[in-house]
């Protein structure tokens, strides 16, 4: 197959996910992909509570800006980017001891010139998977991986052995030269025009075997939003004793090359499931009283097998285009990305126009610009903008209207957004979808809330950054709202709480930075569970004018938010 290597021009067709899955309550894993630049992989965290999320966190952004460098060659890269989140990531848990210990776990991919090169330290997992089979790439750093690797233990043994989850190498835990050995496996081979990887965490390796990865990724070939979906869906089908975290990308001929799209094949009478039928009874008897030539054209025609087969095969036709037609308008249709761009040079030039012709698994995809909308999402396609931060909601009309809405009964997923309020406003974002997940979103302006949040609806915020005037968020009771690693400011006047929460609310906070908040962040809860919740977070208090006659009071960093 080397003769189906492709150039760097390629954009290789990709999608990611990232689920708690059915068990634990946060989530340590993080997805790394940037199709345009050829990059792909899965880091997942290991630390425990806040620690794993802030090591996952710091690498990925270590290694996007490393990577964002095009220095060196791709195996110099991969392997430089993975040495320098390790070192950042101990020196990071050096400082602080509440994140003493943290590391985290990483396969890293880039793709270029028609080559896969992959940085691989511990046991998240590279398949690279074929219309006809499916490999595994990367070894995996840890006890029973290397005894699977080797062909000691079966796999569906190892995927049970109560040591699976130990590793003897990963990132962050001792600091670490570059071209150290026996630390960052280098693996460097083709890519082929016709197949596809994934790169998982194991909480998807655990849960599926591989011939069952390489199997969803058949099913839904053509659809990576599809492919991910399923395969998070069957990790927590099957126990989802872990968090799952998915990266797939496909080469142009993969899908192609499964015949996914075949063209129909002719259809005849027999195929149809017709044959040439007798004349109808009684026919002749009705014929016979006319005149003598008439009859006898009759006869003939009822007579002639050549005639019915023909008005059999006609019959088919019409029968077959019939069942094409109910099946075309029945079967679930290919998921799709819609473009939007405010300067006219997409099919759509607002957001909410390319919501209103998506349906759920569709992406809108919005290009860098200022969006002068409210924008609503109903059990509808995905949000993202196609590079984080470049894209913004400008909040008009009624101060009492958010800029954004979700609702619905799907999972709802907004990426890269920013929304902005240039004169006074209520809220930014109304959440009362039953599930709705906000990556790398920044509200910022004049809003009075950030989030408001409905009973009985849930929101988690991830990589995200929050300067406002106002509160965070209000919980009700049977309302969830999980944050992690996000920056939260207060810009008003000092003081005042971030969240306002319901005893019977469900709240989760890791790895987050609160500054200009009053120095008890939380208010509706009593002062043993707030230190509880803000565990593993950063608080910055708000600074207050000097009494007369004292000095300045100096911020305080503290994790339990006393």
């Amino acid at each position: 197959m080397a003769d189906l290597a492709v150039t760097r021009a390629i954009v290789l067709n990709a999608a990611a996910r990232t689920h708690p899955g059915r068990v634990r309550l946060n989530n340590e894993d993080l997805p790394v992909l940037d199709a345009a630049r050829g990059i792909f992989g899965v880091i997942d965290g290991v630390g425990g509570q806040a620690g794993g999320e802030v090591a996952a966190a710091t690498a990925r952004d270590v290694i996007l800006q490393r990577l964002a460098r095009p220095v060196g060659t791709p195996a110099e890269r991969v392997r430089e980017a993975i040495a320098i989140a390790n070192n950042e990531i101990y020196r990071r848990a050096a400082g602080s001891a509440e994140l003493a210990g943290m590391g985290c776990v990483i396969t890293l991919a880039v793709v270029a010139d028609g080559r896969l090169t992959i940085g691989h330290v511990g046991d998240t997992r590279l398949y690279k998977i074929s219309a006809g089979g499916f490999r595994k790439v990367t070894p995996d750093h840890s006890p029973v991986g290397e005894r699977e690797d080797a062909g000691e233990l079966p796999e569906p043994e190892a995927m049970r052995h109560p040591r699976r989850h130990e590793v003897f190498r990963d990132v962050g835990t001792v600091y670490r030269d570059k071209d150290e050995q026996e630390f960052v496996d280098v693996i460097e081979e083709p890519l082929e025009a016709d197949v596809a990887i994934v790169v998982c965490s194991d909480g998807l390796s655990d849960m599926l075997p591989g011939a069952t990865i390489a199997h969803i990724a058949r099913q839904h070939a053509g659809s990576p939003e599809r492919v991910v979906e399923a395969l998070v869906a069957a990790a927590n089908d099957a126990g989802g004793r872990d968090n799952v975290t998915v990266v797939y990308a496909e080469m142009p001929l993969f899908a192609e090359r499964l015949g996914r799209t075949p063209a129909p094949r002719p259809v005849t009478s027999e195929a149809a499931g017709l044959s040439p039928a007798p004349a109808p009874a009684g026919v002749e008897s009705a014929t016979a009283a006319g005149p003598g030539p008439l009859r006898r054209a009759t006869r003939a025609i009822l007579a002639s097998r050549a005639m019915w087969f023909t008005l059999g095969t006609v019959a088919g036709v019409i029968g077959a285009l019939s069942l094409t037609a109910y099946v075309a308008t029945t079967q679930v249709r290919s998921a799709q990305t819609i473009v939007v761009a405010a300067d006219g040079t997409a099919p759509f030039t607002t957001i909410s126009a390319a919501l209103a012709s998506g349906r759920p698994g569709d992406v809108v995809r919005v290009e860098p610009g200022v969006y002068r909308e409210r924008v609503e999402l109903r059990d509808g396609p995905d949000l993202a903008a196609r590079v984080p931060g470049t894209v913004t909601i400008l909040h008009t009309g009624e101060p009492r209207s958010p800029a954004l809405s979700l609702s619905g009964a799907l999972n709802i997923r907004v990426t890269g957004i920013r929304i902005d309020a240039p004169t006074p406003a209520d809220v930014a974002i109304a959440v009362s979808a039953q599930s709705a997940a906000l990556e790398l979103v920044e509200v910022a302006g004049q809003f009075r809330r950030a989030i408001d949040l409905s009973p009985a609806s849930s929101v988690t915020l991830r990589g995200g950054r929050i300067a406002i005037s106002g509160t965070l968020v209000t919980l009700s009771d049977d309302a969830h709202a999980t944050f992690v690693n996000s920056v939260l400011v207060h810009t008003g006047t000092p003081g005042g709480a971030a969240v306002s929460t319901s005893p019977q609310a469900h709240l989760v906070l890791r790895g987050n930075v609160f500054a200009g908040f009053s120095a008890d962040v939380i208010d509706g809860v009593s002062q043993a569970r707030r230190a509880e919740l803000l565990a593993g977070n950063l608080v910055v208090p708000a600074e207050r004018p000097p009494a007369a006659g004292r000095g300045a009071a100096r911020p305080r960093a503290s994790g339990g938010g006393q």
